[in-house]
């Protein structure tokens, strides 16, 4: 417990230097996300630091876990020596890099999806643990064996979940609260204490953004969403091989609407004859935000999921009835133009 003090006290200082000096860091960096009149509803430009202050955070818990945590959150990830640390510290700091740079220029989606897909690969190649070797269902009570195709598979989800994570980010405190979301869920269901620590110095950091980011003072931009997308897609995997608490049907019940909105609107745009990949204002946010401003629009969102984890977690009730309870509520929200 000491030791875990020590590492929140490490944070807590280190998140008031980087939030403090927010400004003067992006514009070093040059680094804001510029409105426009077609899309963006902020009328100011805003730092894109959202990614890299998280990493930062990452790379000091993995440093105090290392030095004098006795490695409960690198065990939890199963980096069990030095190397492996290393090389995940590296991977995540060459997405963040491609957030960056994906920020500045706007990156065409073929290639900034082809460079996550290799650096998803690297990692998977030198971290055989993290394979989905299967894919169970609980409501047909079957297991799936992917065999040769489950590195495929794997490097897959995670470009799914980067680039379904990456469309879901639209306003204020959306991602900050789903990311939180999410982050409670996995600290309570799981025994793993590296798991716990890990979850509460990400909602700890999640914090301290979403007040800046309510303010209008930073965004997370491609960069972060980049880096959350690879670290819940670690955890999500992590939980799914090891125990028993997430199926299939789990996993889509908690990135469900992100995902129908990027089934939506990408048959939407071809539909349209449009770029499937541009950028709208007709993502679910944006339709919920013209109705019932910002406050509103993230508790409709995120009240869904956290009604449908309570449920499934703690009630004997059917993972498809959840699920299609859920499809219906997204289908009413998307009406409430």
């Amino acid at each position: 417990m000491v030791q875990s003090f020590l590492i929140l006290m490490f944070i807590l200082l280190l998140n008031l230097i980087l939030f403090k000096n927010n400004q003067f860091i992006a514009e070093k960096l040059n680094l804001f996300d510029k409105p426009d009149s077609r899309r963006k509803l902020h009328l100011e430009q805003i730092a894109l630091n959202g990614g890299i202050f998280f990493f930062f955070n990452i790379f000091l818990i993995f440093l105090c876990d290392y030095l004098f945590n006795n490695l409960h959150v690198s065990l939890f990830f199963e980096f069990k020596n030095e190397f492996k640390i290393v090389y995940f510290i590296l991977t995540c700091l060459f997405l963040l890099l491609l957030g960056i740079i994906d920020d500045k220029i706007s990156l065409r989606p073929l290639t900034k999806t082809s460079l996550s897909i290799i650096l998803f690969a690297s990692f998977l190649i030198m971290n055989k643990n993290f394979y989905i070797m299967e894919l169970k269902f609980e409501t047909i009570n079957k297991v799936i064996d992917l065999f040769n195709l489950s590195f495929i598979f794997t490097v897959v989800c995670f470009a799914v979940l980067q680039i379904t994570l990456n469309m879901y980010d639209g306003i204020n405190l959306q991602s900050s609260f789903y990311y939180i979301t999410l982050a409670i869920f996995f600290l309570l269901i799981s025994e793993n204490f590296g798991l716990k620590l890990f979850c509460f110095f990400i909602i700890f950091y999640l914090f301290f953004f979403s007040f800046y980011n309510f303010k209008g003072k930073i965004f997370l931009g491609d960069n972060g969403v980049y880096l959350f997308s690879f670290i819940y897609s670690l955890i999500l995997i992590n939980i799914y091989n090891t125990t028993k608490f997430l199926y299939v049907e789990n996993i889509l019940i908690l990135v469900l609407f992100p995902f129908l909105d990027l089934m939506r609107l990408f048959l939407l745009r071809l539909k349209n004859n449009n770029n499937p990949f541009e950028g709208d204002r007709n993502h679910i946010q944006h339709i919920l935000i013209k109705k019932f401003g910002l406050i509103k629009s993230n508790l409709i969102l995120i009240f869904p999921l956290i009604i449908s984890m309570i449920l499934f977690h703690s009630m004997n009730i059917d993972l498809l009835i959840i699920l299609f309870f859920k499809i219906i509520i997204y289908l009413f929200l998307i009406k409430q133009k």
